[in-house]
Formats: structure tokens, C-alpha cells, sequence
């Protein structure tokens, strides 16, 4: 069976058994801390999950410890389940999966906004609203700082890309000029 289909079939389990508990926005931010820390020690962490040497019992105590507190307990005896099934290693995969049903049942766009410098609150406000206004979704923003951009920012939302930053206004200036 596939990686994709057995991350499918995990994440719709977990995603069901969130909804049924009442769970599913503990689920979620657990999950989204786990992505996080994933990607951070990304070959580490495929190194552990996948190596059968490694005891089942050591995989969940890194898989707990990546989600950090608070973690609810239908998160805790997922993470079990997975370990009793030896799919630790497709675990970013089903939090991945998860995410997605979740931003999609709650209307939410994966955003990300690179800038040249840190954001004001304002701004911040301002660009959640304008998502809000345009798609008629809420926003879970990732902010990234490139001085490279000079000023301005580029905003990706979902599989569209906005760049409204200095230094594209430039590079689009350079090619018209060619």
C-alpha cells in the first residue's frame, strides 16, 4: 500500500475520532507544533521513525515530546495506535493530511507572507482582512523575513502568489526593458 493512501486513511480516522470527542482544534494544534519541530530536524527524525532497531516506546516518547504540551489524550492514544500499527515514520504525513481537512471543514488558507522586515500588527491585521474580503476564508499566516526584498512583501495564498515587493517591482521593470 502507498504512503499516500495509508496517510489518507490514518488522517481521516484521527480526523473522525477528533470530531466525535470534541477534540479536533487540540488535534490540530498539536499536530501543527509537530509539523513544525518535524521540519526543523526533518533528517533526524526520518532517521529514527523508520529505523526498526529503534523501540516502538522511544518513537512515541520523540513523537510526544515534538508535540509538546498541551498534547490531548485522543492525540496520545492516536500517536499509541499509529505505534501499535509500526507507522511512526508516516506520522508527518498524516499531520500533514489532518491540517488539510481541518483548514478545509473550517475555511481556513494556508498563507505565507515573506517581507523585507518584521510586520506591525496593523499590517498583520490588515492582510488577514483583505483574505477575509477576497476569498472569504480566514488565514493562517506564516511570516518570513528576506531584506533581499528591499521593501514590500510577496504573499502566497494556497497555490497563488501576490508579489507586491520592491524587488520584484524591479526585476519586472529589468525584463520589460529587454
Amino acid at each position: 500500500m502507498d504512503n499516500g493512501r495509508i496517510s489518507v486513511r490514518y488522517a481521516r480516522a484521527l480526523f473522525q475520532t477528533a470530531q466525535e470527542q470534541g477534540c479536533e482544534d487540540a488535534v490540530y494544534d498539536g499536530l501543527t507544533r509537530f509539523a513544525h519541530n518535524y521540519l526543523l530536524a526533518i533528517s533526524q527524525f526520518n532517521e529514527v521513525l523508520a529505523d526498526p532497531i529503534v523501540p516502538a516506546e522511544e518513537k512515541v516518547k520523540l513523537l510526544e515530546m515534538s508535540i509538546g504540551e498541551p498534547m490531548h489524550d485522543c492525540l496520545k492514544q492516536f500517536i499509541a495506535f499509529v505505534a501499535d500499527h509500526k507507522r511512526e515514520d508516516k506520522m508527518f504525513l498524516i499531520a500533514m493530511k489532518y491540517m488539510e481537512m481541518y483548514r478545509q471543514k473550517h475555511n481556513i488558507l494556508s498563507t505565507s507572507v515573506t517581507t523585507a522586515t518584521e510586520l506591525s500588527d496593523a499590517t498583520y491585521d490588515h492582510i488577514k482582512a483583505f483574505i477575509k474580503q477576497t476569498f472569504g476564508a480566514d488565514a493562517e499566516i506564516a511570516v518570513h523575513i528576506d531584506p533581499k526584498l528591499i521593501g514590500g512583501f510577496i504573499l502566497d495564498i494556497e497555490n497563488s502568489r501576490m508579489d507586491a515587493s520592491v524587488a520584484g517591482q524591479l526585476n519586472a521593470l529589468k525584463n520589460r526593458l529587454k
